[in-house]
């Protein structure tokens, strides 16, 4: 099989088991996805909307979409950063902090299940290999530009 074949064979089966918990959350599953990010990310620093762009690899309206959206479900506010009021945090809230142990449950079961019978060893080579590839098309992303 094709590497990258392989490599979005397994993104959609990851996409597939993700999608039935934000279902059940009332999320969709790009929105999961970002909600997630925030609720991990911002107990180690702020998060702001061009984090997220750059992240995803998702354009600033795709982005400015997804916000809307989990705004509008009350999952996350968008507030000014006390150093500077253009820049827009991005919060979660307590609706949302109550979804966290659901969603990063999933997160942990899904690696667990991706990681059977596979040593710590193989985990770090394929970690390598795959963040190769990632620098590879990002390079190529780049040029283009």
């Amino acid at each position: 099989m094709e590497t990258g074949k392989m490599i979005n064979c397994i993104s959609n089966r990851l996409r597939n088991r993700s999608q039935e918990v934000h279902t059940q959350l009332g999320i969709g599953s790009a929105q999961g996805k970002i909600l997630n990010y925030v609720l991990v990310e911002s107990e180690a620093h702020s998060v702001y909307q061009k984090d997220l762009e750059r992240e995803f690899g998702l354009r600033p309206s795709t982005v400015t979409e997804m916000l809307n959206a989990l705004e509008q479900k009350k999952l996350i506010q968008r507030v000014s950063d006390e150093w500077d009021g253009r820049y827009k945090k991005i919060v979660f809230t307590e609706k949302a902090r109550s979804m966290k142990d659901r969603i990063r449950q999933e997160v942990e079961e899904t690696e667990h299940l991706l990681l059977q019978g596979i040593t710590e060893q193989e985990k770090q080579e394929f970690l390598c290999i795959a963040g190769k590839m990632l620098q590879n098309l990002e390079a190529e992303r780049t040029n283009e530009k």
